[in-house]
């Protein structure tokens, strides 16, 4: 099966020759690349794998007018508001999963994920579906390959073909009226708080 683009993001299928779910292991972090329709299937497997108990983030990007207030030039960079919700359990973070995880996924715009309390272990999904995940244990090589996603020397990414000519877009999405931007309100009667504002 071809390598399939979230709904968030335009590419040329130019840039696409080649890639494939892959991964590679550096100490302790794993960093992969996941057609969208696995990447779902990689946080419910992986928070299986995650001892309790969890946390759950999401990267919001900062709006226009929240840009001019943190921004001096055009040449500074941009921001996004970091939310966490601590103390979650497994079937909270499936819940979680289950509730908003296709709107996660396809936004292109949006960083999430979730991490362990108890051992610093942590699956982070990044720009352009480049998933990060972080730990020492390697039950998490079974789970990957378990999903197609082979392991390599080196990844092969649509943006390290960027060009001025070609290159990707990504934009927010919505799901049912509801976007990213609205899960921190919904889940501030759970103890969703911002954490911090930083640089991209």
């Amino acid at each position: 099966m071809s390598f399939q683009i979230i709904q968030g993001v335009e590419l040329d299928s130019s840039l696409l020759e080649g890639v494939e779910s892959a991964f590679v292991k550096e100490g302790q972090c794993y960093d992969s690349i996941i057609s969208a329709e696995l990447i779902e299937p990689l946080l419910v497997g992986g928070v299986k794998l995650l001892p309790e108990p969890h946390f759950f983030f999401i990267e919001l990007p900062c709006t226009e007018d929240e840009e001019k207030e943190l921004r001096h030039s055009k040449s500074d960079p941009l921001h996004c508001k970091v939310y966490y919700l601590d103390g979650c359990t497994e079937p909270v973070s499936q819940a979680i999963i289950k509730r908003w995880g296709g709107l996660l996924i396809n936004d292109g715009l949006t960083r999430f994920g979730f991490g362990s309390n108890s051992s610093d272990e942590e699956i982070y999904v990044s720009d352009y579906q480049q998933v990060q995940i972080y730990s020492e244990n390697a039950r998490f090589d079974g789970l990957l390959s378990e999903l197609g996603a082979r392991k390599v020397k080196k990844l092969v990414t649509p943006w390290e073909r960027f060009s001025r000519e070609c290159g990707g877009v990504s934009m927010a999405v919505e799901s049912e009226g509801e976007s990213c931007c609205d899960i921190p309100e919904i889940l501030a009667n759970e103890g969703m708080y911002l954490a911090e504002t930083r640089e991209i």
